[in-house]
C-alpha cells in the first residue's frame, strides 16, 4: 500500500518540497524509516585545522599542490618578436612561482591575492599609462587572512568588481589598497549567500576532502595497530584468579615476565605440563586491503584526481596503462588554465608587459605549453609531420619561409635569431616588389595573387635571371 504525498507544503512558514515515495507497510519514507531523518548540514573547518592537515599530512598537501603544480609546470609562451623580453621580465619578478603560491593558498584557504607593487599610490586606482619600462617592482603573495575587504561594490553592476570589494586593508595595517592593484584568486565556487558570508572569497578545496581524508587516515592507522598485535599469546593457569589475590601475585608476574624473555631470546617456551596451557591467537587481515582501497578511490574522487596521481601508484587492472585517467585529469587541468588562470594572468599582463616593453602591443597573446610531455620517438614523429606539412604549404605558396622560421624559433629547436628572421622577411618583401632574384630564375610571389596570375605578376617586371 502506498500513499502519494503532495509535492510541496507549507511548514513553519516555509515552502518545503516533499517529493518522496511512502510505503505504510514497509515504513519506507515514514518517520520510522531511518533514511528519512538524514539531511545535509554545513561543515565549517577552522583555518588552524586546514593548516595542520596541510603541514602534517602528505595526502592533504598533494590535494592542494599537485593540480596547481601540474597546471603551471610547463608555464606559457608569448607570440611576437618581443616574447623573449617578456619572458625575461617574468623571470626577474618570479611570476611563475608567485602565481603558483597564490593558487595553492587559494585552494587551501578559499582565497588569496597577488599585490602588484608599481610605486603608485595604493589607495588610488592603478593607472596603466603610468607604468613604464621596469615599472613593476615586485609581486607580493597574500592569503585571504592577510588582507581584509573594507568596502563592497553593491551599487554598480557595470563595474568589473560587481559584488566584490572596492578596497582592501592589510591585517593590522592602515594602508587602504584599491582593488585594481590586486590580482584576486578565489577557491572553489560557492553559492551567492555563502560567498557573501565568506566576504567574497570561495571555498577551500581541501575542506571538502577533510571528512574522507580523516576516514582514510583513521583506517590506515587502525590497520597499523592491528599489525602490532597480529599475534596474541595466552597462557591458561589453573586457579589464577585465586593466586593473584594472594601474596603470590608478584611471583606470578615475575614468572611470566621471565617466560616472555626466554621465548624472545631462544624461541623456547617452558611451561608446567599440568598447571599451564599455552595458546597463540592470530589476527586475520582478510578484506582490510579492499576497504582501504575503496577509501583511497573515494578520496581521489573528491580531490578530482586519478588514484594513480594522488596516491603515486600504478594503474590497476590487466592492460590498464592509466592513460584514460591521465587524459581526464589533464582535461580538468586544461579547464582551469583556460578559465580563472587565464583571466588572472591577462590582468597581470597589462602591467607586466608594459614593465617589460614600455608599452602594450595589441597583438600580443600567450598560449599554454602542452601538459603532456611526449617521448623521444613521439616527438620525432611530431617534428616529421610538422616538417612535411610546412613543406607542402611552402610549395603551395600558402606560407612564407619566415613563417616557418618564426614557429621554429618559438619552439626553441634551433637557435634562430630575430635578425635572421628580419633578413628573410626583407627578402620576401623584395620578392613581392619584383626587386629580388633568388638565383634560380624565379621571381618572388605575392600572397595577393589570384585569378590564375603568374607568380611575380604584380604589375612590375622582374629582373632578368642570371645566366647559368
Amino acid at each position: 500500500m502506498t500513499e502519494s504525498k503532495p509535492r510541496i507544503k507549507v511548514q513553519d512558514g516555509k515552502v518545503v518540497s516533499t517529493d518522496s515515495l511512502t510505503n505504510l507497510v514497509t515504513n519506507l519514507g515514514t518517520n520510522r524509516d531511518k533514511r528519512s531523518h538524514s539531511s545535509f548540514g554545513y561543515e565549517f573547518i577552522s583555518q588552524m585545522e586546514l593548516e595542520a592537515a596541510y603541514q602534517s599530512n602528505w595526502i592533504a598537501r598533494r590535494i592542494v599542490d599537485a593540480p596547481n603544480e601540474d597546471a603551471l609546470r610547463e608555464w606559457r609562451t608569448f607570440s611576437g618578436k618581443d616574447a623573449k623580453l617578456i619572458e625575461a621580465e617574468e623571470r626577474r619578478l618570479g611570476v611563475q612561482q608567485s602565481y603558483l603560491d597564490t593558487c595553492c593558498w587559494a585552494d587551501l584557504y578559499g582565497g588569496a591575492a597577488m599585490l602588484m607593487v608599481t610605486g603608485q599610490d595604493l589607495s588610488e586606482p592603478l593607472d596603466l599609462e603610468k607604468v613604464k619600462k621596469g615599472g613593476l617592482k615586485n609581486l607580493v603573495v597574500l592569503d585571504r587572512w592577510d588582507i581584509q575587504p573594507t568596502d563592497f561594490n553593491t551599487s554598480n553592476p557595470l563595474a568589473e568588481n560587481w559584488m566584490l570589494p572596492n578596497s582592501y586593508m592589510m591585517v593590522n595595517g592602515t594602508q587602504p589598497i584599491h582593488y585594481s592593484h590586486i590580482i584576486r584568486r578565489t577557491g572553489a565556487r560557492l553559492p551567492r549567500r555563502l560567498r557573501q558570508f565568506e566576504q567574497g572569497w570561495g571555498d577551500s578545496r581541501l575542506r571538502r576532502c577533510m571528512a574522507d581524508l580523516r576516514d582514510v587516515v583513521a583506517t590506515k592507522g587502525g590497520i597499523a595497530s592491528l599489525v602490532l598485535e597480529a599475534n596474541v599469546d595466552t597462557i591458561s593457569v589453573k586457579n589464577l584468579q585465586t593466586s593473584l589475590a594472594g601474596p603470590q601475585c608478584d611471583n606470578i608476574t615475575n614468572r611470566y615476565r621471565l617466560f616472555g624473555m626466554m621465548k624472545s631470546i631462544v624461541n623456547l617456551a617452558l611451561l608446567d605440563q599440568e598447571q599451564e596451557k599455552y595458546e597463540r591467537n592470530s589476527v586475520t587481515f582478510t578484506g582490510l586491503s579492499q576497504i582501504l582501497e575503496q577509501f583511497m578511490v573515494w578520496t581521489a574522487g573528491c580531490a578530482e584526481m586519478p588514484v594513480s596521481k594522488l596516491w603515486g601508484q600504478a594503474a590497476a587492472g590487466l592492460g590498464n596503462t592509466g592513460e584514460g585517467d591521465q587524459n581526464t585529469y589533464y582535461d580538468t587541468i586544461k579547464a582551469k588554465q583556460d578559465g580563472q588562470m587565464r583571466r588572472d594572468l591577462e590582468r597581470l599582463d597589462q602591467v607586466l608587459i608594459r614593465s617589460a616593453l614600455g608599452h602594450y602591443p595589441e597583438e600580443i597573446e600567450f598560449e599554454w605549453r602542452p601538459l603532456y610531455q611526449a617521448s623521444g620517438v613521439e616527438q620525432a614523429q611530431e617534428n616529421l609531420a610538422e616538417a612535411q606539412t610546412d613543406d607542402i604549404y611552402l610549395n603551395g605558396r600558402v606560407i612564407r619561409p619566415s613563417h616557418v622560421m618564426r614557429r621554429a624559433q618559438g619552439k626553441g629547436t634551433y637557435a634562430i635569431t630575430d635578425e635572421q628572421i628580419a633578413a628573410q622577411e626583407q627578402i620576401e618583401k623584395d620578392q613581392d616588389n619584383g626587386e629580388f632574384d633568388d638565383g634560380k630564375g624565379l621571381p618572388g610571389f605575392s600572397l595577393g595573387e589570384i585569378d590564375g596570375d603568374e607568380p611575380g605578376d604584380n604589375g612590375k617586371t622582374p629582373k632578368e635571371a642570371p645566366s647559368a
